[in-house]
């Protein structure tokens, strides 16, 4: 994982209980749309999930990328 991506995966873990970060913050901090954003965080949660989430963390971070893969349509 590069730091960037360690970078989005922190931002995430920091705004995940709260639906995901803004698209105004995303789009501010990493210069990407919320389909790209969330379309890395989908891959980098399956391929390297967080070790310091508990398994219904995980889950409830998983949700939220879903739910905003799905709005970005």
């Amino acid at each position: 994982m590069d730091a960037k991506q360690q970078q989005m995966l922190a931002f995430e873990k920091e705004w995940y209980r709260l639906g995901g970060g803004s698209s105004h913050a995303i789009s501010e901090r990493f210069g990407l749309n919320d389909r790209d954003f969330f379309s890395e965080m989908d891959r980098l949660v399956q391929v390297e999930p967080p070790a310091t989430l508990t398994t219904s963390e995980l889950r409830r971070m998983r949700s939220v990328i879903r739910q905003r893969l799905w709005m970005a349509r």
